[in-house]
């Protein structure tokens, strides 16, 4: 059950990012040069990226441990992977904290400043933080999320005071991070330059792994059908009481490419594993259709829960630049969303 911060609490919060913004950090690091906050052991590590070194907006963007540090690369990514940004930011799992505009906030948000003594006015000054996580809508900070932001930023702002009086060296653009760490049994604090642990997307190849399932797909008909399949998103929310937040708008779409008919469309819950829904989609289209000829998909996170499965039913699968049936599909749907 979902348990909000109190004012105390979120004026912890507030006060430290303030004295974050003060020591303007993005004076010394861009976006991409990530900064490891670390405790103890090395699995327990989290990566931050300072936004703001342009000059056009600023903020911190914190991600727990090596799986959201994985989002980060996706983002990262995106091009080469072909990505939507809806996409992206739809599989973003992160802590963060912006300044931004008025309107950017909302009412809860602006209740909460005021609660918290702070007022701001202008451009770029108002500060807030979001959540974010895979399957559900950027929402507010939650009471456990702020006890983590507080620690983080905390660490972050013994970090960036260090960078700078040590002057740490750390090749940045030749892939090392910036690591500043403390040893909860000592408490000796250790910062330097080490290796990145990744510096691309890694995505998920699903096994089938139901041997019964297996046989019936390899002996399934063949019929003359050309789809396109992809996990599409749209950038709306879903409001569900059963959620402790609300949900994010993604749905598992097949299309047959010459008829342009939409086979499928299924809306996932928040906790619904996509890719998954989508082999599924797909185990379940072939029992009912027969196995189609050909599957075209749009990027490799797609391809790759599907590889097996169209591997075992001599499934054609092809990786294109544009899926233009299930494109139509979603901005008409956008269309009458507004």
């Amino acid at each position: 059950m979902r348990k909000e911060a109190g004012r105390e609490e979120w004026k912890k919060l507030y006060d430290v990012a303030t004295r974050i913004r003060e020591l303007k950090p993005w004076e010394d690091f861009w976006d991409l040069d990530l900064i490891c906050l670390r405790e103890g052991e090395k699995e327990d590590a989290a990566f931050v990226s300072i936004l703001g070194k342009g000059g056009e907006y600023y903020g911190i963007v914190v991600y727990e441990g090596y799986r959201d540090l994985n989002t980060f690369m996706m983002m990262l990514n995106q091009e080469a992977l072909n990505l939507s940004t809806e996409f992206v930011m739809g599989n973003q799992s992160s802590l963060a904290c912006y300044w931004g505009n008025r309107e950017e906030l909302t009412e809860k948000e602006r209740e909460i400043i005021k609660d918290t003594g702070y007022k701001y006015r202008g451009k770029n000054q108002w500060l807030y933080f979001r959540s974010y996580k895979e399957g559900y809508y950027p929402y507010q900070l939650n009471q456990d999320e702020v006890h983590r932001m507080c620690y983080y930023l905390e660490l972050l702002e013994e970090a960036v005071l260090t960078y700078r009086s040590e002057e740490v060296n750390v090749n940045f653009r030749g892939g090392e991070m910036y690591v500043y760490s403390i040893d909860p049994d000592t408490d000796n604090h250790y910062w330097g330059a080490e290796e990145l642990p990744f510096v691309s997307f890694n995505y998920r190849s699903l096994k089938l792994n139901d041997a019964e399932i297996i046989e019936t797909l390899k002996n399934v008909p063949n019929n003359r059908y050309v789809l396109e399949m992809d996990v599409a998103y749209q950038a709306a929310k879903i409001n569900d009481k059963s959620y402790d937040r609300p949900g994010s708008m993604r749905m598992v779409v097949i299309a047959e490419a010459r008829t342009e008919l939409i086979m499928k469309a299924q809306i996932l819950g928040p906790e619904e594993d996509q890719l998954e829904s989508l082999a599924n989609s797909l185990i379940e289209f072939i029992g009912q259709f027969g196995a189609p000829r050909e599957i075209r998909v749009s990027n490799i996170i797609v391809e790759a829960a599907l590889e097996e499965l169209c591997e075992i039913t001599d499934i054609k699968l092809r990786r294109v630049k544009r899926l233009p049936v299930i494109e139509d599909f979603m901005n008409g749907m956008g269309e009458r969303m507004r």
